[in-house]
């Protein structure tokens, strides 16, 4: 019965450790943040009564902040190079980020531990994204003010710098075209501009009622997207039908004035 009792014991000591810390969830807002601008990381769990230990930020593997309710002060704050914590909006529950840096990008994690007898500890992980948007959208230029079929249409797109980087597409008459253009980045000091080239012989296909409409569609993940666009207009007033006579309306025609020239020369 001893063994049995044992075992009954361990079983509800694993029962209460299971159950006593749950719901665990970490939520950064905005996950995308510019830079120099704030974030705030939320950690939610629901404790079922179990009293709280401690409530740890990592940055990758790095300790940054801690809440222990405990002991005073109850936060305390480890160095790390551009993490500004404000200590007046942390507590046990989040943690605001000011002056975010680029270099802030990557794992953020809240690690949430009970008190004695349990000691139960669980942790999240979520991912943050430091970026500088374009200032403007891609520029876009073509080499001609008009194209006809049989032309080759050439045209450049550059978008301004920016991190990461944007992806540019070409899109003619609302089709993806140039699926095998490369965007070539080049680097600007922390950032990077964007450009891409297109050449393109037009087809009959490529026109929409004498029309072309040129877009370079910027992107960045899923969070930026900006475009550029020039439409031709080709369509020409349409040459007027020349004016011919059936052989009847000239025979009419013909009997017509030879009738005028008959009494003309009676009056005569």
């Amino acid at each position: 019965m001893v063994p049995g009792l044992v075992l009954a014991a361990v079983l509800v000591f694993l029962e209460r450790e299971i159950h006593c810390l749950k719901d665990v969830d970490l939520n950064i807002e905005p996950k995308v943040v510019e830079k120099g601008g704030e974030s705030i990381l939320t950690c939610k769990y629901d404790l079922e009564d179990a009293p709280l230990y401690t409530v740890k930020w990592y940055r990758g593997h790095h300790e940054f902040y801690r809440y222990t309710p405990k002991e005073h002060p109850s936060t305390k704050i480890f160095a790390f190079e551009g993490i500004h914590v404000d200590l007046k909006q942390s507590n046990e529950h989040q943690v605001v980020l000011r002056e975010v840096g680029f270099n802030l990008s990557g794992q953020f994690s809240c690690e949430v531990t009970t008190d004695s007898p349990l000691f139960t500890t669980a942790t999240v992980y979520k991912n943050m994204l430091v970026v500088v948007l374009p200032s403007s959208s891609a520029r876009l230029i073509t080499d001609r003010n008009n194209y006809d079929i049989g032309d080759i249409l050439r045209a450049n797109c550059t978008s301004p710098p920016s991190r990461p980087p944007a992806t540019l597409t070409f899109i003619l008459n609302n089709i993806v075209v140039c699926e095998k253009c490369v965007t070539r980045k080049h680097a600007a000091g922390e950032l990077s501009w964007s450009e891409s080239s297109l050449e393109l012989p037009l087809f009959p296909s490529h026109f929409n009622n004498g029309r072309l409409t040129l877009k370079c569609v910027a992107k960045i993940g899923e969070f930026y997207e900006q475009d550029s666009e020039i439409t031709f207009d080709n369509a020409k007033d349409p040459i007027p039908a020349r004016v011919t006579q059936s052989s009847a309306q000239r025979r009419r025609g013909g009997e017509f004035l030879a009738g005028i020239l008959a009494w003309c020369i009676l009056l005569l």
